[in-house]
């Protein structure tokens, strides 16, 4: 939702400091990695040690590395597929060292708390699933609909509910890890729904073809 809600603004105000980078001969590849790179390390040392203010506030500022490198392809080259492979790669890794430690943290201190270690790896193997989803749709040339909870909406909720935790709020965590692994569900739920819809509308007009399970 944030990410078709948001998209636009961030493109305009991102294009002038793009274009800059571009004559100073800096890649979007480049960047991308960089913030893997940036946001892996603030998760593992930050987060995997119970520092979750401190790794919320710097995780969420290495993910504008992320919103920076889109704009910088388009302002270069327009983008590429391999570019776009990258990012799409980058992103489930990041994603998987977030979510693992968190749950490297709760397992060292709150071993007991089995509830919250149920919904990190539930959005763990979820958020895999949201993406494979869109992308393994794509590749079968349907369309498909964002859904309630992208990218962007997991790793703020995730972010503001590792904050809220460490600053003593109650159940901070397991509320933020309960609505994103819901709303990845529904998500899952939502593309496989709008892809068996766009299908069946392409097979009632006849330019369907099968394909095969897997």
């Amino acid at each position: 939702m944030l990410s078709e809600y948001g998209r636009s603004g961030v493109t305009k105000v991102a294009h002038p400091f793009a274009t800059f980078l571009v004559r100073l001969g800096v890649t979007a590849n480049g960047i991308t990695l960089t913030g893997l790179i940036l946001t892996s390390a603030a998760a593992v040392a930050l987060f995997g040690t119970g520092h979750l203010v401190a790794g919320a506030i710097v995780i969420a500022l290495c993910t504008l590395l992320d919103l920076l490198d889109g704009a910088v392809a388009r302002a270069g080259d327009g983008g590429s597929p391999y570019g776009a492979l990258v990012d799409a790669v980058s992103d489930r890794v990041a994603d998987g060292v977030i979510l693992g430690s968190l749950v490297w943290w709760l397992v060292s201190t709150e071993p007991d708390n089995r509830y919250t270690l149920i919904m990190l790896l539930a959005c763990m193997v979820l958020s895999q699933v949201v993406s494979y989803s869109k992308a393994r749709a794509d590749a079968g040339g349907l369309s498909t609909p964002g859904g309630l909870m992208e990218r962007a909406d997991r790793l703020v909720l995730i972010l503001l509910g590792a904050g809220l935790e460490g600053l003593g709020v109650p159940a901070a965590l397991e509320v933020a890890t309960t609505a994103v692994a819901v709303g990845s569900l529904i998500t899952v739920l939502q593309r496989v729904w709008g892809g068996r819809a766009d299908y069946l509308s392409r097979a009632d007009a006849g330019g369907a073809e099968t394909v095969g399970d897997r």
